[in-house]
């Protein structure tokens, strides 16, 4: 009698416990789960219309066109020598020396390609990612400012799409599917990367 009753108090303890834990857990989830003020940002608008990622990228351009001028004299100076050996009796001591002069700066020109082919991979590669941090930063900047909790990236799928394998890409990374027109805040990010330094 002693134990059943010991055990019905320990029954009543742990049901009052687990009411007021319910209820506690009940308040609290009630505060986590308040709506979040959410915004959107599209990075293709903000990548194709900065001016900050336009000076960067007529930069490249001008460095690209001094490299392609250097691989263009280069590629002269080996068609000369082909058209060069062209007049020479193949085998002779001239023809041999020419061949070996072609041999080394076919070399030269096809290592200079590459690296320069690699150079402006990585500078493209350091450029996104520093741009990219660049605009996390500013996104969080105008959310804190606009009192935004999340903001997501909205990207618009080009419709007709080239090819197959181009839309399936899109609809693959395409997570905003619709927002309302207030909740983006492109403009604004945009204002503020080409504020920075």
């Amino acid at each position: 009698m002693k134990s059943s009753k010991i055990l019905l108090i320990g029954l009543v303890s742990a049901l009052v416990l687990w009411a007021l834990g319910y209820n506690r857990g009940r308040v609290t989830a009630r505060v986590v789960t308040t709506p979040a003020k959410i915004g959107v940002v599209n990075v293709n608008t903000i990548l194709q219309n900065s001016q900050k990622h336009k000076r960067w990228q007529e930069k490249m351009a001008v460095e690209e066109r001094q490299l392609t001028a250097e691989l263009d004299k280069l590629k002269s100076e080996l068609d000369f020598l082909q058209k060069d050996m062209a007049t020479l009796k193949r085998g002779s001591d001239d023809y041999i020396k020419l061949l070996r002069s072609m041999a080394e700066k076919q070399g030269v020109y096809e290592a200079k390609k590459q690296y320069y082919d690699q150079e402006m991979t990585m500078k493209v590669q350091a450029w996104t990612e520093t741009l990219y941090a660049d605009i996390q930063a500013r996104v969080a900047e105008v959310a804190q400012r606009s009192g935004l909790d999340v903001v997501l990236g909205a990207e618009h799928v080009e419709l007709p799409a080239a090819n197959m394998r181009e839309l399936l890409l899109d609809i693959k990374t395409s997570k905003v599917l619709y927002h309302a027109e207030g909740l983006d805040i492109t403009t604004e990010v945009l204002a503020a990367l080409d504020a920075s330094n």
